[in-house]
């Protein structure tokens, strides 16, 4: 009795204590879900590298906005900054949707389409909390 608690009690510390497995990429779920071939991964892959300072950017940007907000001591700096959080969303939302484009662009044109379908609603709904991924 007291083997099989020491046991499980092992099994259960190397379990917390474990390292767990990374995720797979964005790129890899992408090669996976729509079938791309390996220059159409690399495309994408190189695609999605160079746009993810910008999103990044962009977050910043409205994370930095929407603090503004919250500090505002008067009403016009608050509105100011209302107007500046809706100028800077609708930027991040029409960069990321080219990005999105360009993406849907390198696959084959019916997997672009389904991948433009599938991604389209997580845009509108992005908290902008970190950089939009690829899924």
């Amino acid at each position: 009795m007291v083997a099989l608690v020491a046991g499980l009690g092992a099994y259960g510390l190397t379990r917390h204590f474990a390292t767990p497995p990374a995720p797979a990429s964005e790129v890899a779920w992408l090669v996976a879900e729509f079938q791309l071939t390996s220059a159409q991964s690399t495309e994408i892959e190189t695609l999605h590298a160079q746009y993810e300072p910008i999103c990044a950017a962009h977050c910043a940007s409205i994370i930095e906005t929407q603090n503004a907000i919250n500090q505002a001591t008067n009403p016009t700096e608050k509105s100011a900054a209302e107007y500046h959080l809706t100028q800077l969303i609708a930027t991040c939302h029409a960069s990321t949707q080219a990005h999105l484009q360009a993406v849907a662009a390198a696959m084959d044109p019916a997997q672009g389409q389904r991948y433009l379908a599938m991604i389209g609603p997580r845009l509108s709904a992005h908290q902008h909390a970190e950089p939009f991924g690829l899924r």
